[in-house]
């Protein structure tokens, strides 16, 4: 693999928003007592300064032109051979959400012990082999299948990597849609649902709607009582999640499933104010009552860098 252009996605740290940029006060005083919680802040900030000062210096002894952009300022990715994304699996998300099916992502865990790094394929110290073998064939990304999301028949947050979540704006309220899984043959040519009336829609309440893909299912959706799913499966999973039972019924299993390649997943908010969200708490669209949500795996693929075995 040719790696000549390389962008460095990076995050900050909490202790580098929290404390030096919006000098919250209630931060510095907990920092000033000696709070073990606030300590970890400024141990996790200088961990991950030396991890990002460490990957800029491997990339520069291995030759690559490279360019660094934070996170929160990514919109979109060009130029460039290769993508490292210097954080946790947020920042590999968020790096991912601009990219489609030709250019890899590299994920770095900046704070092994602090953040959560399912998606990286090594730490700082690794960079270098990981590039090495990526260059010499000895390591190829993988394609990891992706979320395709529809409102009325118009496409919206981007490609999906891990989950999605159809929900209440508030948390604290009760979440209502239609539920239905669907053949692709159902859709019209714009995206639109055909014989509407037809669909054998399944009414649900609960706390909201998990959707992931295969690479999603070991993160919220295990949390939630989901089944783990093979790295390479193109098959989404589906989980109802706290599921409202009235009290004089016999508490069922929690509504979930599995919908195949080619095949739809399909919800109608019977909310006035729900909210759609992509891989996070970033990325979101606001429902109305009535509006409908598509969900299939058309979105193209991502090359992600797997670890080294």
């Amino acid at each position: 693999m040719k790696i000549e252009r390389v962008l460095v996605v990076y995050k900050k740290s909490l202790y580098q928003l929290y404390v030096r940029e919006h000098r919250d006060p209630a931060v510095r005083q907990a920092l000033r007592r000696g709070d073990p919680g606030a300590a970890r802040l400024r141990h996790s900030d200088a961990v991950q300064r030396a991890a990002n000062a460490r990957v800029q210096r491997t990339l520069r002894q291995s030759g690559v032109v490279t360019e660094l952009r934070w996170r929160g300022q990514l919109r979109g990715v060009r130029d460039c051979d290769l993508v490292v994304a210097v954080g946790g699996d947020g920042t590999v998300l968020d790096a991912a959400r601009y990219l489609d099916a030709r250019v890899p992502l590299l994920g770095i865990n900046s704070d092994p012990e602090g953040s959560v790094g399912h998606l990286c394929a090594g730490t700082a110290s690794e960079l270098g082999e990981l590039l090495a073998a990526l260059r010499g064939g000895a390591l190829r990304p993988l394609r990891r299948a992706r979320l395709r999301l529809r409102v009325d028949g118009r496409a919206v947050l981007g490609p999906c990597l891990n989950e999605a979540l159809l929900a209440h704006e508030s948390p604290a309220e009760l979440s209502r849609f239609e539920l239905a899984a669907l053949a692709q043959a159902a859709l019209g040519d714009e995206g639109q649902l055909l014989e509407r009336a037809a669909v054998p829609w399944r009414a649900s309440r609960g706390s909201g709607l998990w959707v992931c893909t295969a690479t999603g299912a070991t993160g919220a959706m295990r949390s939630a009582g989901g089944r783990s799913m093979g790295a390479g499966s193109r098959r989404l999973q589906y989980l109802v999640r706290e599921p409202f039972h009235p009290p004089r019924e016999v508490r069922a299993a929690p509504w979930s499933g599995f919908v195949g390649e080619g095949a739809l997943l399909v919800a109608v908010s019977r909310m006035r104010r729900a909210r759609l969200w992509a891989d996070g708490p970033h990325r979101s669209v606001a429902l109305r009552y009535g509006q409908t949500v598509v969900l299939d795996g058309g979105a193209p693929p991502l090359l992600l860098v797997p670890r080294l075995a």
